[in-house]
């Protein structure tokens, strides 16, 4: 197989795989909303003769976490259009983003499934001449919408591996998928994916993130290693309205249940088998100073380097919530908006991806493995199932440098990591096939 031939037809790809990403960037779109995101993503594999899936095709709506109401689809509907986005692409969506590549090679062999995530984080994007998408005229124009973790960068590798894929497809055997996930962030959209089954038949699953680096770049890791478990929930207590000064003993008290819940929910982060975290993201309730409130919402999060660990403490969360709600005589009610077990990249996967990488010469440094510290990827969905199955998985690194961390509204990154990762996806499936054939090869021998 020639894996030259690959990436050499990948090089003419650099500048649109920049251009493609800085396009999402400017119109970035949050989980479940990302319409004109995936029209572009559509649209473009047409053009490129890429058999491509979506819609129902793609999504299993029993599992579609934080799934928005018809009122935010309209809306989110109408801007994509306004955008750029083809009307008519985006009414065949049913109302459900996301899209599949399926290349295949006409030829027996294994399924391959990559993952690349293309919503974006609910941050407003910096707004000063220090910012290089806002002094370069590709910052975001959607208030509280920023790609700032690199999801932009992933779909436009994911766009470009499945055209240079597509247009040799002579060289390939077995069949690629190549997965556009909504709903990465907030663990929201993964399980909808694997529940309508288009994994099932996968043979390798293997994603990629970028994530900055103090060292040489562009840089490889062969995968991530200890995703978190986590589960995102939203907490509402109702209780009921009094004047403040003249009657407060007629109020139950909403905010004063919340804060009792808060406080008793981080007495229980301690647990000798694993690290933990949890986190109220956002607290609103009440309506004026002098009346008691009879509503407050909370938005949290558990997470745990261990399931068992992360389920210890949102059990005990929940029982907060209990137990906080009866002391003020208040109602409670907890909704939960997404959520993801614990993910590991295999170790002999990960080292066939690093040794494959090794024909990447723009590749600057290589490692095998990246200690994850408390991130959380519903990517592992994906690896479970295969994983379940006997079969590997890894989550690929992709090191470059960056402006500031993730989810930061100065999030930036050198985008000379964008035809890097593409050909080291090539280079790892040419020797992923080529073991499965020599693996044939055997199998014919000995029978």
């Amino acid at each position: 197989m020639n894996l030259t031939q690959l990436l050499t037809a990948a090089d003419p790809y650099a500048e649109t795989c920049t251009a493609i990403r800085r396009d999402f960037h400017k119109y970035a779109e949050l989980a479940w909303t990302e319409f004109r995101t995936t029209a572009k993503i559509i649209d473009f594999l047409k053009q490129h003769g890429v058999p491509v899936k979506f819609g129902l095709d793609l999504v299993n709506p029993e599992y579609t976490w934080s799934y928005p109401d018809e009122e935010t689809l309209v809306l989110h509907k109408t801007r994509a259009i306004e955008q750029g986005a083809d009307e008519a692409l985006v009414s065949a969506m049913a109302g459900y983003t996301g899209a599949m590549a399926v290349i295949d090679s006409g030829k027996p062999g294994p399924t391959y499934i990559f993952r690349f995530d293309i919503d974006c984080n609910d941050v407003d994007e910096a707004a000063d001449p220090g910012h290089r998408p806002f002094k370069e005229g590709f910052s975001s124009v959607n208030e509280h919408c920023m790609h700032a973790c690199g999801h932009d960068g992933h779909a436009a590798m994911g766009m470009v591996l499945a055209a240079v894929l597509h247009e040799n497809r002579e060289l390939l055997t077995g069949k690629v998928k190549v997965i556009f996930q909504p709903g990465e962030e907030g663990d929201k959209g993964a399980q909808a994916i694997v529940e309508r089954g288009v994994l099932d038949d996968g043979d390798v699953v293997m994603g990629m993130h970028i994530f900055g680096t103090e060292g040489l770049y562009p840089g490889l890791c062969g995968t991530i290693k200890g995703l978190y478990a986590t589960t995102k929930f939203d907490i509402a207590f109702t209780g009921d309205n009094s004047h403040a000064g003249a009657a407060p003993e007629d109020g139950k008290n909403a905010i004063l249940a919340a804060a009792m819940a808060i406080g008793g929910m981080n007495s229980f982060l301690q647990d000798g088998r694993g690290s933990s975290r949890l986190n109220i993201g956002t607290i609103n309730g009440g309506t004026g100073r002098n009346v008691v409130a009879k509503n407050c919402v909370l938005r949290a999060e558990t997470r745990g380097s261990d399931t068992a660990v992360e389920q210890r403490l949102y059990k005990a969360a929940v029982r907060c919530v209990k137990a906080a709600a009866d002391a003020f005589e208040c109602e409670s009610d907890i909704r939960i908006m997404g959520s993801c077990p614990t993910g590991n990249g295999d170790d002999a996967l990960a080292e066939l991806i690093i040794q494959a990488s090794e024909a990447v010469d723009v590749l600057k440094d290589r490692k095998l493995v990246l200690i994850n510290t408390g991130g959380t990827d519903d990517f592992a969905y994906m690896m479970r199932r295969l994983q379940e199955r006997g079969k590997p998985a890894c989550y690929m690194a992709l090191l470059t440098k960056i402006a500031a961390g993730h989810h930061n509204s100065r999030f930036d990154f050198d985008e000379c990591c964008l035809i890097a990762g593409v050909k080291a996806c090539l280079a790892a499936l040419v020797r992923l096939m080529e073991q499965a054939s020599r693996e044939k090869s055997e199998e014919e021998t000995v029978q």
